[in-house]
């Protein structure tokens, strides 16, 4: 059955108290009519809106990203989870999930397609519901942006498909992480965002980590992300997040086998849909 995440509602609720108590004080101060006071609660919204956004640029100017985060730092994700519910609102999304059933106790690998930059934010987004925590696996371009870097503290790591000794560093470190119990992994093994509904080739080596962490294999497909950049900012767009699958054995499987058995669960996932 599909839920509707309705979270989103409430992102902005702390900042709409915030710029309440502030009008209300300096409104009762200079005597604001009704007017005055509805224009500057606005005002005073989106700068702790944007007040918030500096903070965490701010932060992450401070982050070494050649330091491993190996543990989970709680403060540092309720950060993440906050501008990734901004990002969700501002961008229209209407969520919908299926497929909690296939969501196993303990970590995982979420394997997905990828369509938009969206992907793994409406995905953080839909699992905080039930309390799970994922880091996702990124380009190092994205590390390179002061407010994205951030990310890093939250357990994400760099993958360089340049280099395969990176690489391999990479895909040991997203093991580690899940055999230590620290969160649960994504990946989109494609590699970069594809702009057409078929999907472009795996690249099979990130599924060396179900082997080496003997853990669950979970296929979850996104669909509608593609059009939220042509939508936003006058309509809603529905987003579609199905985990259509959950593999706990598949670290019997070789990555061939797993690359064309998420493959095949994809694309009947979303022609499904």
């Amino acid at each position: 059955m599909k839920r509707r995440d309705d979270g989103l509602g409430k992102v902005f609720w702390p900042y709409y108290i915030g710029a309440a108590v502030i009008c209300a004080v300096l409104g009762y101060i200079y005597h604001w009519n009704v007017w005055m006071w509805l224009g500057m609660f606005v005002c005073w919204t989106v700068t702790l809106v944007v007040a918030w956004a500096l903070v965490v640029w701010v932060l992450s100017l401070t982050v070494d990203l050649n330091k491993p985060v190996k543990e989970d730092h709680p403060g540092a994700r309720r950060i993440i989870i906050s501008f990734i519910g901004i990002l969700c609102r501002i961008g229209r999304l209407r969520i919908h999930v299926t497929g909690w059933e296939n969501i196993p106790e303990g970590r995982f690998l979420l394997v997905g397609n990828h369509r938009s930059n969206y992907d793994p934010i409406l995905t953080i987004w839909a699992l905080r519901q039930k309390g799970i925590n994922i880091a996702f696996i990124t380009k190092p371009e994205n590390m390179k942006i002061p407010l994205v870097r951030y990310i890093h503290m939250g357990n994400y790591l760099v993958i360089d498909r340049d280099d395969p000794r990176k690489a391999i560093a990479t895909i040991n470190a997203a093991a580690e992480l899940l055999e230590n119990d620290v969160v649960s992994v994504g990946v989109y093994p494609e590699g970069t965002r594809s702009k057409a509904k078929e999907m472009l080739p795996f690249h099979n080596a990130v599924f060396k980590i179900v082997q080496k962490a003997k853990a669950p294999l979970v296929v979850a497909a996104v669909t509608g992300t593609e059009n939220i950049s042509k939508n936003m900012p006058w309509r809603q767009t529905d987003v579609y997040l199905n985990f259509c699958a959950c593999l706990p054995d598949a670290a019997a499987m070789s990555t061939k086998d797993m690359s064309e058995r998420t493959r095949e669960l994809l694309q009947t996932a979303m022609g499904a849909d």
